[in-house]
């Protein structure tokens, strides 16, 4: 099985507690899935020598790639050149980078995926900007239409997927992770694995609701995120896990 764990973007002031959530992160993939795996990297800053130094360093990653560009979020994502070799890969991890894992079992995560057919996997999310994503039971499987993003499992085709519902202009990504129900993409929560959102949002507010609003005129029939919740309830139903 080969795992590929994808830092959407990474940099800003907290890059030391950045790093330590990183390499923890790393460190309990591996203990998890027991074996190699290779990590890509978009850095949106300049001051990345010593992450990069301390990343080589890890024995346990197979490959490494780093992609540097100003930008926020799918200004990196969207165009990085690696993007070529993630089909290589059997999954792909995609989390944030102020996201730490509290419990993780990838090959769950993968065995849910198969068995109810779903494409984008998440995490029960502590910290989250909406209560759904943390407010269940441990024993429930959720499948949703609407779903935030912090910690996804995919695999390369679903990634692809992923990518083509998002633009480079709605670079904060806000209303997309609204969408899966109008999209048609199944998307769910696993709420017995948990990760943390540990740093507060440094989002322009004001900006990023503008391109959302530019985004969902140009690309939906809605004008805004309260428009796609009266027509998709966040949760369209509840699965009891044994």
């Amino acid at each position: 099985m080969r795992i590929l764990y994808y830092l959407a973007a990474f940099g800003g002031d907290t890059d030391n507690i950045k790093y330590n959530i990183l390499q923890y992160n790393l460190e309990y993939i591996y203990k998890n899935i027991e074996c190699k795996f290779s990590i890509i990297i978009n850095f949106y800053d300049n001051n990345n020598k010593n992450v990069k130094e301390k990343i080589r360093k890890l024995e346990f990653l197979e490959h490494i790639y780093f992609y540097d560009k100003i930008g926020v979020l799918t200004e990196l994502f969207l165009t990085c050149p690696y993007n070529n070799i993630i089909k290589l890969y059997d999954y792909v991890l995609f989390i944030l980078d102020d996201v730490k894992i509290i419990n993780l079992d990838i090959y769950e995560l993968i065995k849910i995926k198969k068995t109810y057919d779903i494409i984008i996997l998440s995490p029960k999310v502590i910290n989250s900007s909406h209560a759904f994503m943390n407010n269940e039971d441990e024993n429930l499987l959720t499948i949703n239409n609407i779903l935030e993003i912090y910690c996804i499992l995919l695999t390369p085709h679903e990634f692809k997927t992923f990518c083509n519902i998002h633009t480079i202009q709605n670079k904060w990504m806000w209303g997309v992770d609204h969408l899966f129900g109008y999209y048609k993409i199944s998307a769910g929560i696993i709420y017995k694995y948990c990760v943390s959102h540990e740093l507060p949002s440094k989002s322009n507010q004001n900006e990023a609701l503008k391109l959302c609003k530019k985004y969902l005129k140009k690309y939906t029939k809605f004008l805004t995120l309260n428009d796609i919740c009266k027509k998709y309830k966040i949760v369209k139903r509840k699965i009891i896990m044994s």
